[in-house]
Protein backbone atom coordinates (compact mmCIF):
# COMPACT_ATOMS: atom_id res chain seq x y z
CA UNK A 1 0.00 0.00 0.00
CA UNK A 2 2.99 2.22 -0.62
CA UNK A 3 3.48 4.29 2.45
CA UNK A 4 -0.19 3.85 3.33
CA UNK A 5 -0.91 1.57 6.05
CA UNK A 6 -3.80 0.83 8.09
CA UNK A 7 -3.01 3.04 11.95
CA UNK A 8 -3.36 0.73 14.68
CA UNK A 9 -4.82 1.77 18.10
CA UNK A 10 -2.49 3.93 19.40
CA UNK A 11 -2.30 6.94 21.64
CA UNK A 12 -1.15 9.63 19.15
CA UNK A 13 -3.37 11.93 17.84
CA UNK A 14 -5.98 10.99 15.34
CA UNK A 15 -6.39 13.73 12.27
CA UNK A 16 -10.22 13.16 10.41
CA UNK A 17 -10.11 14.68 6.96
CA UNK A 18 -13.78 14.97 4.98
CA UNK A 19 -13.69 13.25 1.85
CA UNK A 20 -16.72 13.14 -0.68
CA UNK A 21 -16.90 10.69 -3.61
CA UNK A 22 -18.77 13.10 -6.43
CA UNK A 23 -20.33 12.04 -9.66
CA UNK A 24 -23.17 10.69 -11.41
CA UNK A 25 -25.33 7.71 -10.59
CA UNK A 26 -23.80 4.03 -11.72
CA UNK A 27 -20.23 5.27 -12.16
CA UNK A 28 -18.86 2.70 -9.49
CA UNK A 29 -18.56 5.49 -6.42
CA UNK A 30 -19.61 2.81 -4.02
CA UNK A 31 -17.91 0.05 -5.44
CA UNK A 32 -14.81 2.17 -4.92
CA UNK A 33 -15.51 3.11 -1.34
CA UNK A 34 -16.09 -0.54 -0.36
CA UNK A 35 -13.25 -1.77 -2.13
CA UNK A 36 -10.87 0.89 -0.43
CA UNK A 37 -12.68 -0.07 3.27
CA UNK A 38 -14.18 -3.49 2.97
CA UNK A 39 -11.63 -4.76 0.76
CA UNK A 40 -14.65 -6.17 -1.29
CA UNK A 41 -16.86 -5.39 -4.42
CA UNK A 42 -20.77 -5.51 -4.43
CA UNK A 43 -22.03 -7.53 -7.64
CA UNK A 44 -25.26 -5.97 -7.99
CA UNK A 45 -26.32 -1.99 -8.23
CA UNK A 46 -28.08 -0.78 -5.42
CA UNK A 47 -28.36 3.02 -5.80
CA UNK A 48 -26.99 4.85 -2.92
CA UNK A 49 -29.52 7.55 -1.11
CA UNK A 50 -28.83 10.66 -0.30
CA UNK A 51 -25.14 10.61 1.43
CA UNK A 52 -23.65 8.03 3.70
CA UNK A 53 -19.96 6.92 4.48
CA UNK A 54 -17.50 4.62 6.04
CA UNK A 55 -14.07 5.59 7.99
CA UNK A 56 -10.82 4.00 6.73
CA UNK A 57 -8.13 4.59 9.13
CA UNK A 58 -4.65 4.59 8.14
CA UNK A 59 -1.44 5.54 8.74
CA UNK A 60 0.42 8.35 5.94
CA UNK A 61 3.63 9.55 6.60
CA UNK A 62 3.59 9.51 10.15
CA UNK A 63 0.57 10.88 10.72
CA UNK A 64 -2.53 8.48 12.40
CA UNK A 65 -5.39 9.75 10.53
CA UNK A 66 -9.07 8.46 10.36
CA UNK A 67 -10.73 9.39 6.78
CA UNK A 68 -14.49 9.70 6.43
CA UNK A 69 -15.68 9.41 3.20
CA UNK A 70 -19.08 10.02 2.07
CA UNK A 71 -20.88 8.08 -0.63
CA UNK A 72 -23.49 10.28 -2.71
CA UNK A 73 -26.17 9.60 -5.02
CA UNK A 74 -25.35 10.70 -8.38
CA UNK A 75 -29.07 11.40 -9.20
CA UNK A 76 -29.88 15.36 -10.17
CA UNK A 77 -32.52 15.54 -6.79
CA UNK A 78 -29.94 15.29 -4.62
CA UNK A 79 -27.64 17.84 -5.83
CA UNK A 80 -28.67 20.11 -3.14
CA UNK A 81 -27.78 17.44 -0.31
CA UNK A 82 -24.90 17.11 -2.19
CA UNK A 83 -24.03 20.89 -2.28
CA UNK A 84 -24.81 21.04 1.53
CA UNK A 85 -22.10 18.57 2.55
CA UNK A 86 -19.72 20.52 0.12
CA UNK A 87 -19.52 22.89 3.17
CA UNK A 88 -17.71 20.85 5.43
CA UNK A 89 -15.42 18.61 3.69
CA UNK A 90 -11.63 18.63 3.20
CA UNK A 91 -11.07 16.67 -0.30
CA UNK A 92 -13.77 15.52 -2.89
CA UNK A 93 -12.66 12.90 -5.39
CA UNK A 94 -14.52 13.56 -9.00
CA UNK A 95 -15.42 9.88 -10.29
CA UNK A 96 -16.89 9.23 -14.04
CA UNK A 97 -16.99 6.06 -16.02
CA UNK A 98 -14.12 5.66 -18.84
CA UNK A 99 -17.08 3.64 -20.92
CA UNK A 100 -19.87 6.78 -20.15
CA UNK A 101 -18.96 9.97 -22.05
CA UNK A 102 -21.74 11.94 -20.61
CA UNK A 103 -20.58 11.00 -16.75
CA UNK A 104 -17.05 12.74 -17.88
CA UNK A 105 -18.70 15.22 -19.27
CA UNK A 106 -20.44 16.34 -16.16
CA UNK A 107 -17.65 16.66 -14.31
CA UNK A 108 -17.83 20.24 -14.83
CA UNK A 109 -21.41 20.65 -13.93
CA UNK A 110 -19.87 18.93 -10.15
CA UNK A 111 -16.79 21.21 -10.38
CA UNK A 112 -19.12 24.48 -10.83
CA UNK A 113 -21.26 23.14 -7.59
CA UNK A 114 -17.61 22.88 -6.13
CA UNK A 115 -16.86 26.28 -6.94
CA UNK A 116 -20.02 28.50 -5.87
CA UNK A 117 -19.06 27.16 -2.23
CA UNK A 118 -15.03 27.56 -2.54
CA UNK A 119 -11.89 27.05 -3.74
CA UNK A 120 -10.01 25.55 -0.86
CA UNK A 121 -11.55 22.27 -0.62
CA UNK A 122 -8.61 19.49 -2.42
CA UNK A 123 -9.95 18.01 -5.93
CA UNK A 124 -8.69 14.84 -7.75
CA UNK A 125 -10.61 13.11 -10.80
CA UNK A 126 -11.04 9.11 -10.82
CA UNK A 127 -11.79 7.47 -14.29
CA UNK A 128 -13.25 4.43 -13.03
CA UNK A 129 -14.23 1.10 -14.75
CA UNK A 130 -10.64 0.62 -16.35
CA UNK A 131 -11.72 -3.23 -15.99
CA UNK A 132 -14.03 -2.47 -19.19
CA UNK A 133 -10.80 -1.33 -21.50
CA UNK A 134 -12.21 -2.36 -24.39
CA UNK A 135 -15.68 -0.44 -23.91
CA UNK A 136 -13.55 2.79 -23.47
CA UNK A 137 -15.49 5.83 -24.73
CA UNK A 138 -13.13 8.51 -22.69
CA UNK A 139 -9.87 8.61 -24.18
CA UNK A 140 -7.28 8.89 -21.56
CA UNK A 141 -6.15 12.20 -23.12
CA UNK A 142 -9.01 13.65 -23.09
CA UNK A 143 -8.54 12.82 -19.00
CA UNK A 144 -5.44 14.01 -19.11
CA UNK A 145 -6.11 17.81 -20.53
CA UNK A 146 -8.87 18.25 -18.42
CA UNK A 147 -7.45 17.24 -15.80
CA UNK A 148 -4.60 19.83 -16.42
CA UNK A 149 -6.99 22.59 -17.47
CA UNK A 150 -7.99 22.36 -14.18
CA UNK A 151 -5.34 21.84 -12.25
CA UNK A 152 -6.38 18.75 -10.70
CA UNK A 153 -4.37 15.28 -9.83
CA UNK A 154 -6.07 12.28 -12.09
CA UNK A 155 -5.71 8.40 -11.81
CA UNK A 156 -7.68 5.37 -13.83
CA UNK A 157 -9.28 3.38 -11.64
CA UNK A 158 -10.81 -0.54 -11.20
CA UNK A 159 -12.99 -0.89 -8.12
CA UNK A 160 -13.54 -4.75 -9.21
CA UNK A 161 -10.02 -5.67 -10.57
CA UNK A 162 -8.61 -3.54 -7.61
CA UNK A 163 -6.39 -1.06 -10.04
CA UNK A 164 -5.19 1.94 -8.31
CA UNK A 165 -7.72 2.01 -5.41
CA UNK A 166 -5.28 2.82 -2.86
CA UNK A 167 -3.17 5.23 -5.79
CA UNK A 168 -5.99 6.77 -5.71
CA UNK A 169 -6.62 7.80 -2.49
CA UNK A 170 -3.16 8.22 -2.02
CA UNK A 171 -3.80 10.96 -4.49
CA UNK A 172 -6.13 13.42 -2.55
CA UNK A 173 -4.49 12.40 1.08
CA UNK A 174 -1.20 13.53 -0.32
CA UNK A 175 -2.43 17.21 -1.49
CA UNK A 176 -4.23 18.02 1.61
CA UNK A 177 -0.43 16.83 3.37
CA UNK A 178 1.37 18.39 0.92
CA UNK A 179 3.75 20.66 2.18
CA UNK A 180 2.72 20.97 5.28
CA UNK A 181 3.53 19.51 9.40
CA UNK A 182 1.24 17.99 11.46
CA UNK A 183 1.01 21.08 13.58
CA UNK A 184 0.60 23.55 10.34
CA UNK A 185 -2.24 20.84 9.20
CA UNK A 186 -3.86 20.75 12.79
CA UNK A 187 -3.90 24.57 12.37
CA UNK A 188 -5.50 24.61 9.07
CA UNK A 189 -8.35 22.52 9.41
CA UNK A 190 -9.11 23.30 13.01
CA UNK A 191 -10.86 26.58 11.69
CA UNK A 192 -13.52 24.46 10.21
CA UNK A 193 -16.34 22.45 11.81
CA UNK A 194 -15.57 19.88 14.36
CA UNK A 195 -17.18 17.28 12.14
CA UNK A 196 -13.45 17.85 10.00
CA UNK A 197 -11.52 17.77 12.77
CA UNK A 198 -11.11 15.17 16.16
CA UNK A 199 -7.95 14.87 17.84
CA UNK A 200 -8.79 11.36 20.19
CA UNK A 201 -6.81 7.98 21.71
CA UNK A 202 -10.36 6.28 21.13
CA UNK A 203 -10.30 3.42 19.50
CA UNK A 204 -11.61 3.55 15.70
CA UNK A 205 -15.28 3.73 15.80
CA UNK A 206 -17.52 0.87 13.91
CA UNK A 207 -18.35 1.80 10.28
CA UNK A 208 -21.74 3.78 9.69
CA UNK A 209 -22.53 2.74 5.99
CA UNK A 210 -25.05 0.88 4.15
CA UNK A 211 -24.66 -0.16 0.85
CA UNK A 212 -25.33 2.21 -1.91
CA UNK A 213 -24.57 1.99 -5.35
CA UNK A 214 -21.97 0.67 -7.43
Amino acid sequence: MSDEEESSDDDRAKLTLKLLLIGDTDVGKTSLLLKYTDHIFPEEHIATIGVEYKDKYILKDNYNIRLQIWDTAGQERFHSITKNIYRNTNGVIFVYDITNKNSFLNIKNWIRDLQNVGNEIKRVIFGNKLDLEKNRVVEKNKLIDFAQKNEMPYIETSAKENININEGFDLIVDELLKDKNYDQIIEKFSRKTKCELSVSSSKPSDNKKKRGCC
